[in-house]
């Protein structure tokens, strides 16, 4: 999903209430989430379910590591 589609999906679920627009930190963790999936060459949709946890734990734990650090 590319960045116009995705704001486009913020904008019709924040008018109808059922989802609401992402924060500025959740855009960064997401970012950052890329950069970890790219780090080690695994493809999110090809992901095992053992690869997925393993980079969702690495990116969670790298990311707030950082933001507290700032």
């Amino acid at each position: 999903m590319n960045r116009s589609e995705l704001l486009h999906a913020e904008e019709s679920g924040a008018a109808s209430g059922w989802v609401s627009r992402l924060s500025q930190e959740d855009r960064e963790y997401f970012a950052y989430l890329r950069k970890v999936f790219k780090r080690y060459n695994i493809t999110p949709s090809k992901a095992t379910r053992l690869e997925y946890d393993f980079v969702i734990r690495v990116a969670e734990s790298e990311f707030y590591l950082q933001k507290a650090n700032a």
